[in-house]
């Protein structure tokens, strides 16, 4: 049995894929760039041409299902930007048969992951061939922890996850963050102050060469093995994972 807090799990997520491609490759245009598409490496001979979903991540395996089912059936088959759309047109039959494999498919639903490092996997794939396009509906589970709220003296402090990693740690005064509030055009500044490897002992935080003592009970809000932010009387901190090269 995992002795990882619970708040430090990682929650399942779901995104819903309905992936477009076709049989020769297609001039595409990023950011006033022209290029040509590439093949497939994962479909050999069939090159992408458009995402008809919304690139939305769900909360319920129920709910990326549901997407994936209304598409089908109402046949919406173009980008969120409605620039591209697909021309072809499956009929009623081949729709609803689409639907019915679906539905059939044998998906397992996966548990909150205990590792930090589980950035999740396809649990879903199907394919369908019309001609001179493919139609790949995929479902990825995306488990990522949630930010939540306890306090430096509490077993699950997120600090704790990020003990052992080099972190970065930034604060700003709380005279600047309450000036902030009462005036629009100022802007707290965020200094960064240490940036080092995460030791947490007695309620005793150090980064680096920074050390500090906090009081058990001051809140903590964060995510497990990516960041945290707390405060004290002065200050206001944040500590995360993320380090200038």
């Amino acid at each position: 049995m995992s002795t990882i807090p619970k708040t430090w799990q990682k929650k399942p997520h779901y995104e819903a894929v309905m992936a477009w491609f076709t049989r020769e490759p297609r001039e595409r245009y990023v950011m006033g760039q022209k290029f040509m598409t590439e093949e497939s490496k994962e479909f050999p001979g069939w090159y992408f041409f458009l995402r008809a979903d919304e690139h939305r991540v769900y909360d319920r395996l129920e709910e990326a299902v549901g997407k994936i089912k209304t598409t089908l059936k109402n046949w919406r088959m173009q980008d969120r930007f409605g620039l591209d759309r697909v021309t072809f047109q499956a009929s009623k039959e081949e729709r609803k048969q689409m639907v019915v494999q679906l539905l059939e498919y044998p998906i397992v639903n996966p548990t909150p992951s205990t590792q930090p490092d589980d950035d999740g996997n396809e649990i879903v794939q199907l394919k369908w061939e019309f001609s001179e396009y493919m139609l790949v509906a995929s479902i990825w589970h995306t488990p990522f922890g949630e930010e939540f709220t306890t306090t430096m003296g509490n077993p699950d402090n997120p600090i704790k996850s990020l003990v052992g990693k080099v972190c970065t740690l930034q604060a700003a005064t709380q005279a600047d963050l309450d000036r902030e509030l009462d005036d629009e055009d100022f802007e707290a500044e965020w200094k960064e102050i240490a940036v080092g490897p995460v030791s947490f002992e007695d309620n005793r935080l150090t980064i680096g060469f920074w050390s500090h003592t906090f009081d058990p009970t001051t809140p903590v809000v964060g995510v497990a093995y990516e960041e945290a932010s707390f405060e004290d009387e002065k200050m206001s901190y944040y500590v995360n994972t993320k380090v200038k090269e």
